[in-house]
């Protein structure tokens, strides 16, 4: 009989927080999703105040143990991989506030969620991930468990968010010609239903009634749809937002000892924006790990990040995570659940 086997009647927690969405999942020894919670943003640094970050986290964990009728007592592991867990001090505010609120939880960690991705590569948690959903999340840890990730250390404005701020400067530089034309002027006046360059810019910067900033994460996808078309201010926007973000893989590589380049920490890819149905980043991505580090073993991932906190609970809890284990947490949930 298998560790998860032997442990199924166990209970574990993971928890995901981005700044779209906060996502909780309850599972037995097993990975088999037992209840499901799902909350707004939950980076303390993204949300309105830290406490709304609070309130969606634990609103999410709530609704999953409800989902399955037990309580914190019942659990017999948790992680939590939040967006804005990127100081000690960021680690020590949650870790006092689970606590609080989770008193008969047991072990749990908390961690930035760059590393939520890691496990799913082979089960072990060594390697480096490059998640790009609305915003990046990179991690790396090595073989002797040194760990690094990019938190406040980027300084690019990258992933959804970003390749849709570069969308609107790139429709208003070209109808101020400044810049190369684009097909993305017709897509984005389309989408958010203006008739030209200045109304676009207008409906997002006016002072009274203007389109909240998240609204202009919805252009991820015309840029990535340009960029597959073959429009070459997409595909420079796409190619850019991939240079940056593999420069940031490589520098966390090397704060724990690795350098991309040797091959000795495989490489995955996930997030909304690199598994996207269109090719675009993913694309980019891996021809600039190809460029520089022609050895690296790149994957794109097949379950998302959030799955990749299932298999930090349920290792945190001491169950073996192998093979069969990672391929049913990867599928024991609805497609629809994880969409942003």
């Amino acid at each position: 009989m298998s560790t998860a086997s032997a442990r199924s009647g166990s209970l574990h927690l993971a928890v995901d927080a981005g700044n779209s969405k906060t996502v909780a999942l309850l599972v037995d020894g097993g990975g088999r999703v037992l209840g499901r919670g799902r909350a707004g943003c939950g980076d303390i640094y993204g949300a309105p105040s830290p406490e709304d970050a609070l309130t969606a986290v634990f609103r999410a964990v709530d609704d999953s143990l409800a989902a399955a009728g037990v309580r914190d007592a019942d659990l017999s592991s948790a992680a939590f991989r939040l967006a804005g867990v990127d100081y000690p001090e960021d680690e020590e505010y949650w870790t006092g506030h689970v606590r609080e609120r989770l008193p008969g939880l047991g072990r749990f960690s908390m961690k930035n969620d760059g590393y939520a991705s890691l496990r799913l590569i082979d089960g072990t948690g060594v390697g480096v991930s490059i998640t790009v959903g609305t915003g990046p999340a990179i991690a790396a840890r090595s073989r002797d468990g040194r760990e690094e990730c990019s938190g406040m250390f980027v300084f690019d404005h990258l992933g959804g968010s970003g390749l849709g701020a570069a969308a609107m400067a790139a429709v208003c530089r070209a109808w101020m010609g400044l810049a190369p034309a684009t097909a993305l002027t017709e897509s984005m006046c389309r989408l958010y239903d203006v008739p030209d360059a200045w109304e676009l810019r207008h409906a997002f910067s006016r002072r009274f009634g203007a389109r909240p900033e998240s609204d202009l994460w919805r252009a991820a996808r015309l840029v990535l749809a340009a960029a597959d078309e073959g429009d070459e201010v997409a595909r420079r926007i796409v190619g850019d937002h991939a240079a940056a973000l593999v420069s940031y893989a490589r520098w966390c590589a090397r704060r724990v000892g690795e350098d991309v380049a040797s091959g000795r920490l495989p490489v995955l890819l996930n997030g909304s924006v690199a598994t996207s149905e269109q090719p675009a980043m993913r694309e980019a991505l891996t021809a600039e790990l190809a460029r520089v580090a022609p050895a690296a073993s790149v994957t794109t991932s097949r379950g998302s990040p959030l799955l990749g906190a299932v298999l930090d609970a349920l290792a945190e809890g001491g169950v073996d995570v192998g093979p069969e284990l990672l391929l049913r947490v990867r599928d024991d949930h609805p497609s629809d659940f994880l969409m942003t």
